[in-house]
Protein backbone atom coordinates (compact mmCIF):
# COMPACT_ATOMS: atom_id res chain seq x y z
CA UNK A 1 0.00 0.00 0.00
CA UNK A 2 3.00 2.37 0.94
CA UNK A 3 6.06 2.62 -1.23
CA UNK A 4 8.18 5.38 0.70
CA UNK A 5 11.82 5.69 -0.74
CA UNK A 6 14.24 8.20 0.50
CA UNK A 7 17.85 9.34 -1.50
CA UNK A 8 20.90 10.10 0.20
CA UNK A 9 24.18 10.73 -0.77
CA UNK A 10 23.45 8.64 -3.89
CA UNK A 11 21.52 5.35 -2.70
CA UNK A 12 18.52 5.06 -2.08
CA UNK A 13 16.34 3.72 1.03
CA UNK A 14 12.89 2.32 1.46
CA UNK A 15 11.51 2.90 4.80
CA UNK A 16 7.85 1.69 4.60
CA UNK A 17 8.40 -0.59 7.23
CA UNK A 18 9.96 2.31 9.63
CA UNK A 19 7.28 5.17 9.20
CA UNK A 20 5.70 6.40 11.91
CA UNK A 21 3.42 9.22 10.40
CA UNK A 22 2.98 10.66 7.17
CA UNK A 23 1.29 14.51 6.18
CA UNK A 24 1.10 15.72 2.80
CA UNK A 25 -0.22 18.92 2.40
CA UNK A 26 -1.16 20.82 -0.91
CA UNK A 27 -2.62 24.97 -1.41
CA UNK A 28 -4.39 25.71 -4.63
CA UNK A 29 -1.94 28.84 -5.82
CA UNK A 30 -0.32 29.00 -2.01
CA UNK A 31 3.11 27.94 -2.64
CA UNK A 32 4.66 24.49 -2.62
CA UNK A 33 3.00 21.29 -1.26
CA UNK A 34 4.37 19.57 1.89
CA UNK A 35 5.05 16.37 3.06
CA UNK A 36 5.89 15.66 6.72
CA UNK A 37 6.79 12.69 8.25
CA UNK A 38 8.66 10.74 10.96
CA UNK A 39 10.70 7.24 11.57
CA UNK A 40 12.61 5.54 13.87
CA UNK A 41 16.27 3.93 12.85
CA UNK A 42 19.47 4.47 14.10
CA UNK A 43 21.60 3.97 11.18
CA UNK A 44 19.41 5.80 8.11
CA UNK A 45 20.17 9.80 8.66
CA UNK A 46 18.03 11.87 6.21
CA UNK A 47 20.28 15.01 5.13
CA UNK A 48 18.63 18.43 3.68
CA UNK A 49 18.73 18.10 0.39
CA UNK A 50 17.90 14.55 0.64
CA UNK A 51 15.45 13.25 -2.65
CA UNK A 52 11.99 11.93 -1.14
CA UNK A 53 9.44 9.76 -3.61
CA UNK A 54 5.80 8.89 -2.02
CA UNK A 55 3.45 6.57 -3.37
CA UNK A 56 -0.28 5.12 -1.86
CA UNK A 57 -1.82 2.76 -3.71
CA UNK A 58 0.31 2.81 -6.33
CA UNK A 59 -0.74 6.21 -6.83
CA UNK A 60 2.44 8.98 -7.03
CA UNK A 61 1.78 11.27 -3.83
CA UNK A 62 4.99 13.65 -3.67
CA UNK A 63 7.94 14.05 -5.42
CA UNK A 64 10.39 16.53 -3.41
CA UNK A 65 13.53 17.61 -1.04
CA UNK A 66 14.12 17.62 2.98
CA UNK A 67 14.45 20.75 3.95
CA UNK A 68 14.21 20.15 7.62
CA UNK A 69 15.13 17.45 9.87
CA UNK A 70 15.38 16.58 13.68
CA UNK A 71 15.34 14.25 16.28
CA UNK A 72 13.88 13.51 19.85
CA UNK A 73 15.56 11.83 22.75
CA UNK A 74 13.28 8.31 21.63
CA UNK A 75 15.10 8.62 18.07
CA UNK A 76 12.22 9.53 16.36
CA UNK A 77 13.43 11.44 13.03
CA UNK A 78 11.26 14.05 12.29
CA UNK A 79 10.98 15.30 8.63
CA UNK A 80 9.67 18.37 6.33
CA UNK A 81 10.14 17.93 2.42
CA UNK A 82 9.19 20.17 0.36
CA UNK A 83 8.15 19.89 -3.99
CA UNK A 84 10.14 21.69 -6.46
CA UNK A 85 7.87 24.85 -6.40
CA UNK A 86 9.98 26.01 -2.59
CA UNK A 87 12.52 27.12 -5.13
CA UNK A 88 10.54 29.95 -6.34
CA UNK A 89 10.05 31.79 -3.43
CA UNK A 90 13.14 33.89 -4.56
CA UNK A 91 12.73 37.23 -5.32
CA UNK A 92 13.73 38.86 -8.63
CA UNK A 93 12.90 41.79 -10.89
CA UNK A 94 10.97 39.98 -13.50
CA UNK A 95 9.79 41.85 -16.94
CA UNK A 96 6.58 41.09 -18.12
CA UNK A 97 6.00 40.91 -21.72
CA UNK A 98 3.69 39.71 -24.12
CA UNK A 99 3.55 36.72 -21.53
CA UNK A 100 1.05 34.55 -20.29
CA UNK A 101 0.83 32.62 -17.46
CA UNK A 102 1.87 29.37 -19.54
CA UNK A 103 4.73 31.41 -20.37
CA UNK A 104 5.88 32.75 -17.81
CA UNK A 105 5.90 29.38 -15.87
CA UNK A 106 8.57 28.13 -18.31
CA UNK A 107 10.71 30.71 -17.83
CA UNK A 108 10.59 30.38 -14.23
CA UNK A 109 11.49 26.34 -14.42
CA UNK A 110 14.20 27.38 -17.11
CA UNK A 111 15.49 29.66 -14.41
CA UNK A 112 15.84 27.52 -11.67
CA UNK A 113 16.35 24.10 -13.61
CA UNK A 114 13.09 22.81 -12.55
CA UNK A 115 11.30 19.83 -14.76
CA UNK A 116 8.06 20.98 -16.09
CA UNK A 117 4.94 18.37 -16.52
CA UNK A 118 1.59 19.30 -18.40
CA UNK A 119 1.41 23.07 -18.85
CA UNK A 120 -1.78 24.38 -20.53
CA UNK A 121 -1.88 27.06 -22.75
CA UNK A 122 -3.76 29.94 -20.64
CA UNK A 123 -4.07 32.17 -24.05
CA UNK A 124 -3.99 35.51 -22.29
CA UNK A 125 -1.73 38.09 -22.75
CA UNK A 126 -0.96 39.61 -19.73
CA UNK A 127 0.02 43.57 -19.75
CA UNK A 128 3.95 44.74 -19.90
CA UNK A 129 4.97 45.67 -17.15
CA UNK A 130 8.10 45.05 -14.08
CA UNK A 131 8.00 43.52 -11.37
CA UNK A 132 10.73 44.08 -9.27
CA UNK A 133 11.02 42.65 -5.46
CA UNK A 134 8.86 39.94 -5.90
CA UNK A 135 9.09 36.36 -5.75
CA UNK A 136 8.56 34.29 -8.84
CA UNK A 137 5.11 32.32 -7.40
CA UNK A 138 3.79 35.73 -6.56
CA UNK A 139 3.72 37.15 -10.33
CA UNK A 140 2.60 33.85 -11.81
CA UNK A 141 0.02 33.86 -8.77
CA UNK A 142 -1.13 37.69 -9.78
CA UNK A 143 -1.29 36.32 -13.67
CA UNK A 144 -3.09 33.96 -13.19
CA UNK A 145 -5.88 35.98 -10.99
CA UNK A 146 -5.98 38.28 -14.14
CA UNK A 147 -6.48 35.73 -16.37
CA UNK A 148 -9.77 34.13 -14.08
CA UNK A 149 -10.96 37.75 -13.88
CA UNK A 150 -10.42 38.85 -17.79
CA UNK A 151 -11.10 35.54 -19.11
CA UNK A 152 -13.18 33.44 -16.36
CA UNK A 153 -10.53 30.85 -16.73
CA UNK A 154 -9.22 29.55 -13.39
CA UNK A 155 -5.63 27.36 -13.15
CA UNK A 156 -3.18 25.99 -10.80
CA UNK A 157 0.16 26.50 -11.00
CA UNK A 158 1.77 22.96 -9.08
CA UNK A 159 4.21 20.16 -9.04
CA UNK A 160 2.83 16.70 -10.19
CA UNK A 161 5.15 14.11 -8.60
CA UNK A 162 7.73 16.11 -9.69
CA UNK A 163 7.00 17.88 -12.74
CA UNK A 164 5.87 21.88 -12.64
CA UNK A 165 1.95 21.69 -14.08
CA UNK A 166 -0.21 24.47 -15.41
CA UNK A 167 -3.81 22.51 -15.37
CA UNK A 168 -7.19 24.47 -16.10
CA UNK A 169 -9.34 23.47 -13.39
CA UNK A 170 -12.01 22.52 -15.71
CA UNK A 171 -9.84 19.34 -16.53
CA UNK A 172 -9.48 18.60 -12.84
CA UNK A 173 -12.94 17.59 -12.23
CA UNK A 174 -13.78 14.16 -10.19
CA UNK A 175 -16.15 12.02 -10.65
CA UNK A 176 -16.54 11.76 -6.84
CA UNK A 177 -18.90 12.56 -4.24
CA UNK A 178 -18.55 13.97 -0.23
CA UNK A 179 -21.01 14.64 2.00
CA UNK A 180 -23.84 12.90 4.21
CA UNK A 181 -23.18 9.00 4.09
CA UNK A 182 -20.54 9.38 1.34
CA UNK A 183 -17.04 9.20 3.21
CA UNK A 184 -17.61 12.46 5.26
CA UNK A 185 -17.73 12.42 9.00
CA UNK A 186 -17.74 15.96 10.01
CA UNK A 187 -17.54 19.84 8.76
CA UNK A 188 -16.98 23.14 9.64
CA UNK A 189 -19.04 25.69 7.72
CA UNK A 190 -19.39 29.76 7.58
CA UNK A 191 -20.69 33.14 5.35
CA UNK A 192 -18.73 35.58 5.12
CA UNK A 193 -19.13 38.89 3.45
CA UNK A 194 -16.17 40.39 4.66
CA UNK A 195 -14.68 40.15 0.59
CA UNK A 196 -17.85 41.47 -0.88
CA UNK A 197 -18.31 43.93 -3.39
CA UNK A 198 -21.20 45.22 -4.65
CA UNK A 199 -19.92 48.16 -6.53
CA UNK A 200 -17.19 47.80 -8.72
CA UNK A 201 -15.43 51.41 -9.99
CA UNK A 202 -12.38 50.77 -12.39
CA UNK A 203 -10.60 54.51 -13.55
CA UNK A 204 -8.21 54.55 -16.48
CA UNK A 205 -6.35 58.17 -17.60
CA UNK A 206 -7.94 59.49 -20.83
CA UNK A 207 -4.35 61.24 -22.56
CA UNK A 208 -7.08 62.89 -25.26
CA UNK A 209 -9.17 64.66 -22.73
CA UNK A 210 -6.77 64.94 -19.82
CA UNK A 211 -9.34 63.67 -17.22
CA UNK A 212 -10.15 59.90 -15.39
CA UNK A 213 -12.73 58.29 -17.00
CA UNK A 214 -14.42 56.15 -14.58
CA UNK A 215 -16.55 52.71 -15.12
CA UNK A 216 -19.32 51.53 -12.60
CA UNK A 217 -20.64 48.21 -12.44
CA UNK A 218 -23.66 48.38 -9.04
CA UNK A 219 -25.46 45.44 -7.75
CA UNK A 220 -28.74 47.87 -5.93
CA UNK A 221 -30.23 45.15 -4.08
CA UNK A 222 -26.65 43.78 -2.83
CA UNK A 223 -26.48 47.06 -1.71
CA UNK A 224 -29.93 47.61 -0.04
CA UNK A 225 -28.82 44.02 1.88
CA UNK A 226 -25.28 44.61 2.85
CA UNK A 227 -24.72 47.94 2.35
CA UNK A 228 -22.19 49.43 -0.04
CA UNK A 229 -19.34 47.67 -0.48
CA UNK A 230 -16.86 49.06 -2.82
CA UNK A 231 -14.10 47.63 -5.19
CA UNK A 232 -11.54 50.29 -6.89
CA UNK A 233 -8.72 50.24 -8.95
CA UNK A 234 -6.82 52.12 -11.38
CA UNK A 235 -6.12 50.35 -14.27
CA UNK A 236 -2.96 50.59 -17.07
CA UNK A 237 -4.05 53.52 -19.81
CA UNK A 238 -3.33 51.29 -22.51
CA UNK A 239 -6.90 49.61 -21.87
CA UNK A 240 -9.60 50.26 -23.46
CA UNK A 241 -13.21 50.97 -23.22
CA UNK A 242 -14.64 47.54 -24.02
CA UNK A 243 -11.71 45.92 -22.10
CA UNK A 244 -12.61 47.60 -18.81
CA UNK A 245 -16.19 47.55 -18.79
CA UNK A 246 -15.57 43.58 -19.13
CA UNK A 247 -13.75 43.64 -16.53
CA UNK A 248 -16.23 45.61 -14.55
CA UNK A 249 -18.92 43.16 -14.48
CA UNK A 250 -16.94 39.92 -14.70
CA UNK A 251 -15.34 41.79 -11.28
CA UNK A 252 -19.25 42.45 -9.77
CA UNK A 253 -20.30 38.14 -11.12
CA UNK A 254 -16.70 37.30 -8.98
CA UNK A 255 -17.30 39.17 -5.81
CA UNK A 256 -20.98 40.04 -5.23
CA UNK A 257 -21.68 37.08 -3.02
CA UNK A 258 -21.43 35.96 0.34
CA UNK A 259 -18.15 33.90 0.69
CA UNK A 260 -18.85 30.30 2.42
CA UNK A 261 -16.18 28.24 3.80
CA UNK A 262 -16.56 24.79 4.29
CA UNK A 263 -13.60 22.13 5.86
CA UNK A 264 -14.97 18.21 5.46
CA UNK A 265 -12.98 15.86 7.43
CA UNK A 266 -13.32 12.80 5.37
CA UNK A 267 -11.96 9.12 4.76
CA UNK A 268 -9.10 9.49 2.48
CA UNK A 269 -8.84 9.81 -1.23
CA UNK A 270 -6.02 10.01 -3.41
CA UNK A 271 -7.33 11.41 -6.16
CA UNK A 272 -7.99 14.85 -4.15
CA UNK A 273 -5.57 17.89 -4.80
CA UNK A 274 -5.40 21.32 -4.56
CA UNK A 275 -7.39 22.66 -7.94
CA UNK A 276 -9.25 19.15 -8.48
CA UNK A 277 -13.33 19.38 -7.82
CA UNK A 278 -16.16 16.89 -6.69
CA UNK A 279 -19.88 16.96 -5.59
CA UNK A 280 -20.44 17.98 -2.21
CA UNK A 281 -23.80 16.99 -0.65
CA UNK A 282 -24.63 18.06 2.93
CA UNK A 283 -28.22 18.19 3.80
CA UNK A 284 -28.23 20.35 7.16
CA UNK A 285 -26.24 23.21 4.86
CA UNK A 286 -28.61 23.25 1.36
CA UNK A 287 -25.32 21.94 -0.10
CA UNK A 288 -25.89 20.23 -3.18
CA UNK A 289 -23.18 21.42 -5.97
CA UNK A 290 -19.15 20.88 -7.48
CA UNK A 291 -16.78 22.08 -5.24
CA UNK A 292 -13.18 23.38 -5.87
CA UNK A 293 -10.31 22.15 -3.50
CA UNK A 294 -8.48 25.09 -1.93
CA UNK A 295 -6.37 22.78 0.35
CA UNK A 296 -6.08 19.17 1.47
CA UNK A 297 -4.14 17.48 4.30
CA UNK A 298 -3.80 14.10 4.08
CA UNK A 299 -2.41 12.00 6.71
CA UNK A 300 -2.05 8.16 5.99
CA UNK A 301 -0.94 6.75 9.06
CA UNK A 302 -2.23 4.69 10.87
CA UNK A 303 -5.48 5.10 8.50
CA UNK A 304 -6.23 7.49 5.41
CA UNK A 305 -8.21 10.62 6.19
CA UNK A 306 -8.24 13.84 4.81
CA UNK A 307 -9.15 17.35 6.17
CA UNK A 308 -10.07 19.51 3.04
CA UNK A 309 -10.69 23.13 2.48
CA UNK A 310 -13.21 23.83 -0.49
CA UNK A 311 -14.30 27.07 -2.50
CA UNK A 312 -17.70 27.45 -2.69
Amino acid sequence: MIEFLVEVEGKIYEINDLLKDISYTDRLNDGCSKLDFSYIDDDLKIQNGSVVRFKYDSENIFYGYVFKHGQNKKKETSVIAYDQLRYCKAKDTIVVKSDTVSTLTRRMCNYFGLRTGIIMDAEYALPTSVQDDKTWLDIIYSAISDTLTNKGKWFALRDEFGGVAIRDLEDLKLDLILGDENFCYDYEYEKSIDDLYNVIKLVSDNEASGKRDAYIAKDSNSVNKYGLLQYFEVLDKNSNASQIKAKTDMLLSLYNREAETLTLNCLGDVRIRAGSSFYGSIEDIELNKRLIVRSVTHNFLPVHTMTVEVAM
